[in-house]
């Protein structure tokens, strides 16, 4: 982990012109609206970012995040580890009539003044790279009775489920019968 901490926001106006470089950790604390969706809201997320301008002297923010967080897993509701690394690459607009100017590999990121929110664009990077449904890898969830390749119960499970639920009422149904 990094010893340095992101500042909270940069001057757009300065760090594009000099090029800069940070590199360092945001808290979980800093990130309410990514926590929603973790079980264990304490760690960090490793940053590293780039401000450089393009042939075109657009503004271009680049660079990669990583972070190990707990979701709860889809299957059994327990906490799994994740590792969450996604690359950046965003465009930075000052209003979003920009929007249709924006070359198709870059992604926008709308700041109106010269503050820009460094844990804002860490806290929509994360949400974005967040997987569709965390689960454990197979054999290690708690429930462990929905194979992941086959969809199937799990032999156990089939062989409980063997025996009809409706086995009482038939039982009821041949004593009235009689």
């Amino acid at each position: 982990m990094s010893n340095s901490r992101l500042p909270v926001y940069v001057d757009t106006r300065t760090i594009f012109q000099q090029q800069g470089k940070l590199t360092g950790s945001v808290a979980l604390e800093r990130l309410p609206g990514f926590q929603q969706y973790l079980v264990d809201k304490s760690g960090e997320v490793e940053v590293e970012l780039n401000f450089i301008l393009n042939e075109s002297s657009r503004k271009i923010i680049s660079g990669s995040l990583s972070a190990n967080v707990t979701l709860a897993c889809q299957r059994c509701l327990e906490p799994v580890d994740i590792i969450l690394q996604d690359r950046i690459q965003l465009a930075l607009l000052s209003d979003e009539a920009e929007l249709e100017y924006l070359e198709a590999d870059l992604e926008p990121w709308v700041c109106e003044d010269k503050h820009l929110d460094l844990a804002s664009v860490v806290e929509e990077q994360l949400i974005l790279c967040l997987p569709i449904v965390s689960y454990h890898p197979e054999g290690d969830c708690q429930l462990g009775m929905v194979s992941t390749a086959t969809g199937e119960l799990a032999q156990e499970e089939m062989s409980k489920k063997a025996k009809n639920p409706f086995a009482v009422l038939q039982a009821l149904k041949i004593d009235k019968t009689e």
